[in-house]
């Protein structure tokens, strides 16, 4: 039934009386109003519903109220971002005095010290609001802040608008019913990003079981293989010469090694993935570490034909951090300098400090890493065919990237090919 029958029947005359004739009675602008408020705001609820833009839907409001500006302001990482839709004739200066006041009224909202919050992005429509039906002058137009409420209790944001003229009370309730709709319109885009980040970390944490399994299935096959090999051949020592039971055991000892090595890694991934790495750290010589783990590792960096040199900063202050897990570091990405490092050529460790940091920098003279693999070089599992985790498990840079950053480094590489590779690692210096 349309509204004009609804007030037909709500002024019929009584009985025995000629119905009326003329215009409709007063109620029924009222009512058109009333009905066009509903009908904008289902509007509003559906576009919200299908994620549309900010923008298209302040304007949808400034057609239900007339309005000289209407901004949506959400609070992002302690900045306001700002979206702006203006009515036409609405100079820069009034719209960017609003944008001020909306930030001040926002602070104000979520009870924050500063008299206005910092602005962050700010766009303004390009689409002007309608035409209001009521006109008012620059900067002495009504005003309403109506904040966004997230889950109930959490300020995110406000609704701010100017009127283009007073604000009566029916405009004030279709603004805080448009408010509601955008709160709970944000409230459902907030649920499917966590729902999204939950799948997306569920996923992830599938695939880094599959991909255990088979480093364990296939990267421990061969060192019990050998371990296995070498007892069946120590089962005919009777038999066997002193050198030949010699061999077996040296066998037997590097496949443990290696397996207790790929144990250690694993557990380390795992205490890296649950943030339990545990840390003890205190003031150490980063220079001196680094001498003592090139030490370390040149007997075998002889064996591959390279030479090892360490230049370090003099009167360089000391570094926090925990010298056993930055020794496994340093060991780490010389040993992979080692792998590729070009022979007769030499690797390279160099200390300084940078920026209030400590910084390492282990360097080779191989072949380089392939630009495709740069992206991924410090990914768990990753074995490209030219980058330093080539043969390998692929543990050893992501731990290596787990240890900096719990200490509050950072690691990174630069490397074209035919150049060589220079890995960096940044840590903080011990405080004075």
């Amino acid at each position: 039934m349309t509204w004009r029958g609804q007030l037909e029947l709500e002024a019929a005359p009584p009985a025995g009386e000629p119905a009326p004739t003329g215009e409709p009675p007063p109620r029924a602008a009222e009512l058109d109003l009333g009905y066009g408020r509903l009908r904008n705001l289902y509007e509003l609820g559906k576009l919200l519903a299908a994620e549309g833009e900010d923008g298209v839907a302040l304007r949808c409001i400034g057609r239900t109220v007339p309005l000289r500006v209407a901004m949506l302001v959400t609070l992002s990482g302690g900045t306001a971002q700002t979206v702006a839709a203006r009515g036409a004739g609405v100079s820069d200066a009034e719209i960017e005095t609003a944008a001020a006041h909306a930030r001040d009224c926002l602070a104000r909202l979520c009870l924050l010290p500063a008299p206005a919050l910092a602005q962050g992005a700010y766009s303004v429509e390009p689409d002007p609001l309608p035409v209001g039906r009521r006109t008012s002058a620059p900067g002495r137009s009504a005003f309403a802040a109506l904040p966004l409420v997230l889950g109930r209790s959490e300020i995110a944001g406000v609704l701010y608008v100017r009127g283009a003229g007073g604000l009566r009370e029916a405009d004030l309730a279709f603004l805080s019913a448009a408010a509601d709709h955008l709160s709970l319109a944000r409230d459902r885009r907030l649920a499917w990003e966590r729902e999204v980040r939950l799948r997306e970390r569920a996923e992830a944490l599938d695939r880094a079981q599959q991909d255990l399994v088979a480093v364990v299935s296939h990267d421990l096959r061969n060192p019990l293989g050998a371990v296995l090999l070498g007892i069946a051949t120590l089962r005919r020592w009777p038999q066997l010469d002193a050198a030949r039971v010699r061999e077996s055991l040296d066998s037997i000892h590097r496949a443990a090694e290696r397996a207790s090595k790929l144990v250690h890694d694993l557990l380390d991934v795992a205490r890296i993935d649950a943030g339990r790495l545990q840390l003890e750290r205190s003031p150490v010589d980063l220079g001196a570490l680094a001498r003592e783990a090139a030490d370390w590792m040149r007997p075998l960096l002889a064996e591959a034909g390279l030479r090892c040199d360490v230049r370090c900063e003099e009167g360089m202050p000391p570094a926090l951090l925990d010298r056993e897990r930055i020794f496994q570091v340093l060991s780490n990405l010389i040993g992979n300098s080692r792998k590729f490092g070009r022979p007769d050529s030499a690797v390279s460790v160099a200390v300084w400090q940078e920026e209030g940091e400590a910084r390492c920098c282990v360097s080779d003279e191989g072949p380089g890493i392939d630009p495709a693999d740069l992206p991924r070089i410090f990914d768990r599992y990753f074995q490209g065919p030219h980058g330093p985790t080539a043969g390998g498990v692929g543990l050893g840079l992501s731990i290596a990237r787990g240890i900096v950053e719990a200490h509050g480094g950072r690691i990174w590489v630069d490397s074209e090919p035919g150049r060589g590779s220079r890995f960096t690692f940044s840590l903080p210096l011990a405080p004075p």
